[in-house]
């Protein structure tokens, strides 16, 4: 992708609003998380980087290259990946294949069956991603 979504005038809080995945990124960098790597959302990216010495352009990049990530529609069928799976004893049972009912700014809302869960593109599987696609 040659064109940045996420810039240093940009607010933490316009970048949550960009992309639900925002939070994620920041939170790999040890931002956010604690008393002593808190981030104000009216900070600036430019700010943050420059306050807590995290070089610009990685920042930058670590963000936009959320818009990389494969993309979901709603109607996409999706499976869990089965680290999640298992790391969670309450996902045992719930089917294997669930349904994108809904999208915004990068965060998904996926039923399956009677279990709503909502993530990342990165946190489902797409299932015969080609089929549904082109049904739609």
């Amino acid at each position: 992708m040659s064109e940045s979504r996420f810039t240093p005038e940009m607010t933490v809080d316009e970048a949550f609003k960009v992309h639900a995945g925002a939070r994620r990124v920041f939170a790999r960098f040890h931002l956010g998380g604690c008393a002593n790597c808190a981030i104000s959302e009216s900070h600036t990216i430019g700010a943050v980087s420059e306050d807590y010495g995290i070089p610009l352009a990685m920042l930058l990049d670590s963000l936009n290259a959320l818009f990389d990530q494969g993309a979901l529609a709603v109607g996409d069928k999706v499976r869990l990946p089965e680290e999640i799976r298992t790391k969670i004893p309450q996902l045992k049972d719930v089917p294997e294949i669930g349904e994108v009912v809904s999208a915004d700014a990068g965060a998904y809302t996926v039923d399956f069956g009677e279990v709503r869960l909502q993530g990342l593109a990165e946190d489902f599987i797409p299932v015969e991603a080609t089929a549904t696609r082109a049904s739609a």
